[in-house]
């Protein structure tokens, strides 16, 4: 019996490796071979729906049941392009949403990252905050990240009026997972905006000497129109 060719037994190490998996990415480069003998095993696993591609070059292998492969988190496939280093939390309508500010649900799901948006994550929407590297340099957590992003999309985002909304703020920061320091030091790579609505935030809920830390925004006018969103409290 002739034995298998060489491309025949490089797909066969993939296959074998990929179906002993569970709950973990693969790679091109997880794999010994030729990258078109890899690739084209890898496609393969995905048309009879044993991997889930997540984008080029990027697989999933879920735990398999009867009813099929569990799919990979939105949030997990993220997390995995961009590192494990990275600060993700929800943006725009999903932000306001986690912390009650709004009853709005976006039809899509919307994360901001402080990379370059990747490309190929077609289940959700990823915004590319580059500029704000204070994020990961702090090390905050989704839910902090969260709060910056609500803060700066409050005019458009937030449903709720100025008191409701300065009291959901409030209790947020009381929450153990988030850290008011840590939320301190990431705010200078923030646009002044935010930092003059998280430095009023903790002022009105009593940290004023956290608030005192948070760089002011140089232009007298930026600081009066980022402040709007707290007129008229009842």
């Amino acid at each position: 019996m002739a034995g298998k060719s060489p491309h025949e037994s490089e797909a066969h190490r993939v296959r074998e490796r990929v179906l002993r998996s569970r709950e973990r990415i693969w790679r091109v480069e997880d794999f010994e071979g030729t990258p078109k003998a890899v690739n084209n095993e890898l496609r393969r696993l995905v048309d009879r729906s044993e991997l889930q591609r997540i984008r080029r070059g990027v697989y999933w292998r879920g735990r398999t049941s009867r009813f099929g492969m569990r799919g990979v988190d939105d949030g997990e496939a993220l997390q995995t392009v961009v590192g494990q280093d990275e600060a993700i939390g929800a943006t725009g309508w999903n932000a306001t949403n986690v912390l009650g500010l709004s009853t709005q649900v976006a039809p899509i799901e919307s994360l901001a990252v402080t990379h370059r948006a990747p490309q190929g994550l077609g289940h959700i929407k990823v915004v590319s905050r580059t500029a704000r590297t204070g994020r990961r340099k702090a090390g905050l957590n989704g839910l902090e990240v969260t709060v910056l992003e609500a803060l700066e999309g409050w005019d458009r985002y937030v449903e709720v009026g100025p008191a409701e909304a300065l009291q959901r703020f409030g209790l947020v920061l009381q929450r153990s997972d988030v850290r008011i320091a840590k939320l301190v030091s990431a705010s200078t790579t923030e646009p002044p905006v935010v930092r003059e609505r998280l430095r009023a935030i903790l002022i009105e809920t009593g940290h004023e000497a956290e608030a005192q830390r948070i760089p002011r925004a140089r232009d007298q006018r930026t600081r009066e129109k980022a402040l709007r969103v707290l007129e008229r409290r009842t």
